[in-house]
């Protein structure tokens, strides 16, 4: 049984970790590792007729040529092996997702009774460190961080009505696999997950609650906002929280992450400030360890999504009967005429980027656009055919990566906005000089893996995996993808 191949590459997308826009420095300290590379390569050649010299011969077989590319700033990854034999789960079970916590991967497989079978494998040897199973009531997935694996509960089905769902937070040890902690709540919540804090803002009362994320003490408590209720789903939310994106930035969010696992990955916030914004606009800054109040601004009334970057706070409200994104209480960008807001992505220091659908475009030939904003002035910097899309967008040293869905592809702008690469796979970045993507190619029901430069954008197939059937995940080191029966692991070699 395999998953939708339209619902699998819209589920797939990797975090993304980095640092901010590149400046002067990078490009002076790239030149000055580019002159390194250069005279170490003339060293080694001094090497080699030295040693010619003496009669002698040093032969290294090649069974596959490599690719002939440059290297790159950090090393490009050139191809990737299997870590140990991939792990098989019973006959009638598949593997539904596959996430990162630190040096261990960690498995999740639903069994129709709402059931779950959660694994962690060594990431470095493929050796299974520990399992866990429940039978309690329907299990969501797994969302996991270097600190703590967490396993969501649904307490009762979905509804189809505004009324609350219950829903448990479970809270394991990476290590052993112990349960440490559950927090109940409902899907009316919201969350924001910190490296060392989760807070949560009661959807019926707008309190808020911060929690150590490791041993689950209570560390402070808000009063609730200017009103009680959460407000139903198409309402203005009357309270909202956000964590401070800083470096790298990525719409699957933690908050996400919490609620549906098999679709989103779990990425702490690292800064230490929140969010706090309320129905009228007030936005408070606050200590996210503490819960204190460290400032406070006006905003924008009545929005409807709330973000955070580097110390600018984003809002996305109505202007008319159109989307528009307002940084504090100015309008940064709002769409014209022709074209309709999708998705909003900061994507520097007061910079930001907008995905935007044509109106006019026939369905079945959607098109798109990518705009540059200068956050601060809202002078358009650059605007860019995009691929549409119905997936993720991530930021990385200046670097924008779309991700989509089925036919929509994966597409990486540079730092000026300009689509540098595209294909019809599903990707994320790897570090500050690698993308990944994973296409199926026609007729065949393999993925082949592709490594991108982010420096030159050229390309190179790392190998073939088998037919996945969830979420990957992947980070500098390792890719590891649920393949029906298996769980595989690939380390990624440069």
């Amino acid at each position: 049984m395999t998953a939708d191949l339209d619902e699998l590459f819209t589920a797939l997308s990797r975090r993304a970790d980095a640092i901010p826009l590149a400046g002067a420095d990078q490009a002076r300290r790239r030149g000055r590792q580019r002159r390194a590379r250069g005279r170490a390569a003339l060293a080694a050649a001094a090497v080699v007729l030295v040693a010619t010299g003496t009669g002698l011969v040093v032969t290294r077989p090649h069974p596959e040529p490599e690719p002939l590319l440059p290297a790159t700033e950090p090393a490009r990854i050139r191809g990737m092996a299997p870590v140990g034999e991939p792990l098989r789960i019973a006959e009638g079970r598949m593997w539904n997702n596959t996430r990162i916590a630190g040096d261990r991967v960690i498995g999740f497989s639903a069994d129709g009774n709402g059931g779950h079978e959660t694994v962690a494998v060594d990431a470095r040897t493929g050796a299974t460190l520990w399992r866990i199973t429940g039978r309690e009531s329907f299990y969501r997935g797994v969302a996991a961080t270097p600190k703590v694996v967490i396993l969501l509960r649904e307490l009762a089905p979905q509804s189809t009505t505004d009324e609350p769902v219950g829903r448990i937070l479970e809270f394991h040890d990476p290590v052993t696999g112990a349960k440490t902690w559950e927090l109940p709540h409902t899907d009316h919540d919201q969350f924001v997950l910190h490296q060392d804090v989760l807070v949560r803002l009661v959807g019926a009362t707008t309190a808020l609650e911060g929690y150590d994320l490791v041993t689950g003490r209570k560390r402070w408590t808000a009063p609730a906002g200017s009103a009680l209720g959460g407000g139903s789903a198409t309402s203005t939310p009357i309270r909202m929280i956000s964590g401070m994106g800083t470096g790298a930035v990525s719409d699957v969010g933690s908050s996400s992450a919490l609620f549906s696992p098999d679709f989103a990955d779990a990425v702490p916030y690292t800064d230490d400030r929140l969010v706090d914004l309320s129905r009228s606009g007030q936005i408070t800054i606050r200590d996210i360890r503490t819960g204190k109040v460290r400032s406070t601004m006006p905003g924008h009334p009545d929005a409807e999504q709330l973000f955070a970057y580097e110390g600018t706070v984003y809002t996305e409200v109505r202007v008319g009967d159109r989307r528009a994104v307002a940084a504090a209480d100015r309008v940064v960008h709002q769409s014209g005429d022709a074209w309709s807001l999708d998705y909003p992505l900061p994507c520097g220091r007061d910079r930001l980027c907008v995905l935007e659908n044509d109106t006019n475009a026939p369905m079945e030939r959607p098109a798109a656009r990518m705009v540059m904003i200068d956050a601060k002035t809202g002078a358009v910097l650059r605007t860019t055919g995009a691929v549409p899309r119905y997936g993720d967008n991530a930021f990385r040293l200046g670097h924008v990566l779309t991700s989509g869905g089925g036919e929509k592809g994966t597409t990486l702008y540079d730092e000026n906005g300009e689509a540098r690469y595209s294909d019809f796979g599903v990707g994320g970045f790897v570090d500050d000089g690698n993308a990944l993507s994973l296409s199926q190619d026609a007729g065949d029901r393999r993925f082949t893996v592709r490594g991108i430069s982010t420096v030159d954008f050229r390309k190179v197939e790392l190998g073939e995996i088998p037919e996945v059937s969830g979420r990957c995940d992947w980070d500098e080191r390792i890719l590891t993808c649920p393949t029906g029966q298996e769980l595989g692991i690939w380390r990624l070699n440069r």
